[in-house]
């Protein structure tokens, strides 16, 4: 017979085994909780599309910040769905607006990848793309100006989809304009809001881009609406399918913001001011894109004080050279993912 004394040690061993896998189990617990917040959702690897991004990672390792769940600023597009990204100087502030709020502070973009766009007045850092002779940015506008919002006034929105600005903020004109004809002070290469070396599109420019698509696309029944958007954000269906990006263009259902203040149709619907004017003064001209269309459609007008997205061109150059070839990775996408 064995001794109660004799049974202690194992009795021991058994209670320290137990508080050994609780403390395990704690330390998982810790662990768990310490994981950070998820970066914004990430809906495409862009350097598939676009060979200049596949190394954008590599060569700015020491330029571009990470984001966390309280830090403001976003990666490179390659990983992130942000509608555009920062690249920030050492040593050198970065300074980030609210909703609708004064132009940030300066920035320098010497390390930034050749081949996207830096923004000197914010950093932000935005995915070019050439579509024949025309090269577009690939990301929406998402430079705080007065009278441009994140769609219901949340930041995060402004990450992914860039902001929607009135038509005076988008052309950088006084509100005066609102109402008022800016035939006048219209620029045949109209800057607005746009970087440097880049200018708000007319309904030509459009008209460009989407004549191009549909001699240039090797699936001939897509429609222009379908090539320019992306799979991410819209809502789609059988009859309605996703996007398929066929050129890069990367159209978000970003929606609007009408002249009473209220933000409708994210996930429906994306609009683009022109810098061009309607025959009523108050009112503008804009192209779109919706959900349950699969044309990218120019024949609209709202009133100046809509606030919709902006894509900028970049201005002709005597050295710009036509670049016609689509995404490769969406070439492959089934022809039954295209609309009829």
């Amino acid at each position: 017979m064995v001794s109660c004394e004799q049974n202690e040690p194992a009795k021991q061993s058994v209670a320290q085994s137990q508080t050994a896998a609780t403390e395990n189990k704690t330390e998982k617990k810790l662990v768990k909780r310490e994981i950070p917040s998820p970066v914004p959702l990430v809906y495409r690897d862009e350097s598939a599309f676009h060979p200049a991004l596949a190394d954008t990672a590599a060569a700015s390792q020491d330029s571009l910040v990470v984001p966390e769940s309280s830090e403001t600023v976003a990666t490179s597009s390659s990983i992130e769905s942000s509608s555009s990204e920062k690249v920030v100087v050492k040593n050198s502030p970065l300074v980030e607006s609210s909703s609708s709020s004064a132009p940030p502070a300066p920035v320098f973009c010497e390390n930034a990848p050749e081949e996207m766009l830096c923004d000197k007045r914010d950093g932000h850092l935005y995915r070019l793309v050439h579509i024949g002779n025309q090269i577009w940015m690939g990301q929406n506008l998402n430079y705080a100006t007065h009278g441009s919002y994140c769609y219901e006034d949340k930041h995060e929105n402004c990450k992914v989809f860039g902001r929607l600005y009135t038509w005076t903020s988008a052309m950088a004109l006084d509100k005066s304009y609102a109402t008022a004809s800016a035939a006048g002070v219209i620029e045949k290469e109209h800057r607005g809001a746009c970087p440097e070396g880049f200018h708000m599109p007319k309904d030509a420019d459009f008209n460009t881009l989407v004549s191009y698509m549909k001699n240039n696309n090797r699936f001939p029944n897509e429609r222009s609406g379908t090539a320019l958007k992306m799979a991410f954000s819209w809502k789609y269906s059988e009859e309605w399918p996703a996007g398929t990006d066929r050129f890069g263009f990367g159209a978000m259902a970003s929606g609007f913001r009408n002249a009473q203040g209220v933000f409708r149709e994210l996930g429906h619907d994306a609009d683009f001011w022109v810098a061009e004017e309607s025959n009523n003064p108050s009112h503008a001209p804009y192209w779109n894109l919706y959900y349950d269309n699969d044309e990218f459609l120019g024949d609209y007008s709202k009133k100046k004080t809509y606030a919709y997205s902006v894509r900028c061109l970049k201005n002709k150059a005597a050295d710009d050279k036509p670049h016609t070839e689509p995404n490769p990775e969406a070439e492959k996408a089934p022809e039954d993912s295209t609309a009829e």
